[in-house]
């Protein structure tokens, strides 16, 4: 008897236990139109779609929102002759947000004026035809362009936050009902609250809000599909974080990405400061004789995230004169590949025929294999 009514207290508690259904998360759907550019001294006419780019990546490369692809959104956007660039009005958002099919529309400019590079972004809700957020990053000209682009998606996730609840908690490890398909990552941190009182309108009886208590902090040490696990990082000396409580992620401080220099595996414990990559640094190694620097060169470009066009100008050049040849060295369809998949990693469509045409074209399977891999994030 005592084992059925333990087990009848368990199933109650699991049916009372509020959770998020992580099963059923469904993803912001998100556009992003061209960003419009104000100001002289731009490397391309194209930098306004190029920035647009930048976001989308970012903004999928956090697997929590659902972004229109872009040839999808120039092909709708046509089809009503609506321009998909510059800055709209909130009602304008409205009428897009229909079309589209989109919760959330985000638009901006990009201002270089004076040695100041300005980029703002105005996140637009599309049902209450209301501006959610206005995020604002400037630097000197000095500063990568990508890099104020990466702060600024940072400041655009961060009206974002992810919700759900701690599912099990076991001294100060837990666990929380938000996996790798809500975008959950390691070291991610969330603040921990449970429900206070209700206050109620005092002549209608509605209920307007709950309080919310904080309760402490978390951060996030463990991702799985479903479910991630956790470590208690703070706690409130009168309220104890439990089972059921709400958890809300919250925004780190801003980490632009860096470019580093190559440094040699001898010298790398004696190297004590790294300059900034240039656009002749990545192209001497992707001009090299030498298919390792080949290699780093591509590899540099994948994870510095690096959409300078003068780069990606000269490596489809070196790819074009490389991706048929002869090879005197067995490494000769590895550098090949890893130049293919530097071509396509920022989806920047003037580039996306050369990839076609290698696709369809080259004599090497693995080279041909890498291509109609890079053409499917297009």
């Amino acid at each position: 008897m005592k084992k059925v009514i333990a087990l009848i207290t368990g199933l109650m508690l699991l049916v009372a236990l509020p959770f998020t259904a992580e099963a059923d998360f469904k993803k912001t759907k998100i556009a992003v139109l061209d960003f419009q550019l104000q100001g002289e001294g731009y490397e391309t006419k194209d930098m306004g779609s190029i920035v647009a780019e930048w976001f989308i990546t970012a903004l999928v490369k956090e697997g929590r929102f659902d972004v229109v692809e872009r040839a999808m959104l120039k092909k709708l956007l046509n089809e009503q002759k609506m321009g998909i660039s510059g800055i709209v009005d909130e009602s304008s958002a409205t009428e897009l947000g229909k079309i589209l099919g989109v919760k959330i529309i985000i638009s901006g400019s990009v201002m270089k004026l004076q040695g100041v590079l300005e980029v703002n972004a105005r996140i637009i809700d599309v049902e209450t035809a209301s501006i959610i957020a206005a995020e604002n990053v400037k630097s000197t000209a000095s500063t990568s362009l990508q890099s104020l682009i990466v702060q600024m998606s940072d400041k655009i996730i961060k009206n974002f936050p992810l919700e759900g609840y701690v599912v099990h908690r076991q001294g100060d490890s837990l666990s929380i009902d938000l996996g790798k398909r809500t975008g959950v990552k390691p070291e991610m941190e969330f603040m921990v609250f449970k429900e206070g009182a209700v206050i109620k309108h005092p002549k209608t009886g509605e209920v307007l809000d709950v309080e919310m208590i904080q309760t402490g902090k978390i951060k996030i040490v463990r991702v799985s599909k479903k479910i991630a696990g956790a470590t208690i990082t703070e706690e409130s000396s009168g309220a104890a974080i439990a089972v059921g409580q709400m958890v809300k992620s919250i925004s780190g401080p801003l980490t632009p990405i860096t470019d580093e220099v190559y440094v040699p595996p001898t010298t790398r414990r004696r190297a004590s400061r790294r300059a900034p990559l240039k656009a002749a640094d990545y192209i001497n190694r992707l001009q090299s004789n030498n298919l390792k620097d080949k290699v780093w060169g591509a590899k540099k470009i994948i994870r510095n995230r690096v959409t300078d066009p003068v780069v990606f100008d000269a490596l489809e050049k070196i790819l074009l004169g490389m991706y048929n040849e002869k090879p005197r060295d067995r490494h000769h369809s590895d550098a090949v590949a890893w130049m293919v998949k530097a071509l396509a990693a920022p989806v920047l469509p003037q580039y996306k025929e050369t990839i076609r045409k290698i696709a369809k074209e080259a004599k090497n399977k693995k080279i041909r294999g890498y291509a109609k891999k890079a053409l499917r994030a297009y």
